[in-house]
């Protein structure tokens, strides 16, 4: 139940858009729990795109809000997976390790598959630009 409340409060500082602020409650969530949610949540948050620092933000003529997105970092993300795979290594959890390795094979899919949809894409565009000249 304690992992709640923490991730209540992670959730609310990544609302804010205070990235490191949430890092540093998730290093502190994983060494306290160690479990493979925690882990898995920890690395989906450094893969994920949030928003900018609430000071960032701007209101624009009719009073609304632009809030702006910053990307999140594949390789930080793989990192964490691969922090939490070598703790649960490390502890002999091997049904952990059972679970985890499928979260970051399921992961790994996720930004292939990303990716190459976004080269097939821009490629694509190209060859139709090419194929039109």
């Amino acid at each position: 139940m304690p992992e709640l409340l923490w991730k209540k409060y992670i959730d609310f500082e990544v609302e804010e858009g205070e990235r490191e602020r949430a890092r540093a409650l998730y290093e502190r969530l994983v060494v306290l729990s160690g479990h493979v949610k925690v882990w898995i949540s920890y690395a989906l948050f450094e893969a994920g795109s949030m928003p900018m620092p609430r000071s960032t933000w701007e209101d624009d003529e009719g009073g609304e809000t632009e809030v702006k997105m910053v990307e999140g970092d594949v390789d930080l993300a793989r990192r964490v997976f691969d922090q939490g795979y070598k703790d649960f290594k490390s502890k002999g959890l091997k049904q952990e390790v059972r679970l985890y390795s499928v979260s970051i094979c399921t992961f790994m899919l996720t930004i292939s598959s990303d990716w190459l949809c976004c080269w097939y894409g821009k490629n694509s565009k190209k060859s139709t630009a090419h194929q039109q000249t």
